[in-house]
């Protein structure tokens, strides 16, 4: 059990795509602190998600998609993912906590 569950906003523009790639609302996150990160050439605030708790089958998907978009070597992507993470705009979700961890 999680202090936090970090669910995919339907009302996101880039909703079904990480519908696609998750394969649920969920989205797996290393922390529900956002952190600020540059996306091209827009700041944004971002979480990172937690590739140690993505499937095979998400993972798999992740990198394609990554290979698609940026246009690198799958074996590019893999290892980027495993070396800095990915990461999910704060916009595309939102974070519930569990308020049982807080009393």
């Amino acid at each position: 059990m999680s202090a936090w569950t970090c669910h995919l906003m339907k009302s996101s523009p880039r909703y079904e795509k990480w519908r696609e790639i998750l394969g649920s609302d969920e989205a797996p996150i290393i922390s529900p602190t956002p952190i600020k990160s540059l996306l091209g050439a827009e700041m944004a605030d971002v979480f990172r998600l937690n590739i140690a708790k993505l499937s095979a089958d998400q993972r798999s998907r992740l990198i394609d998609f990554i290979v698609q978009k940026f246009n690198v070597a799958e074996a590019t992507a893999r290892a980027e993912i495993e070396m800095s993470g990915f990461p999910i705009r704060a916009a595309d979700v939102v974070v519930a906590f569990d308020h049982r961890f807080f009393t």
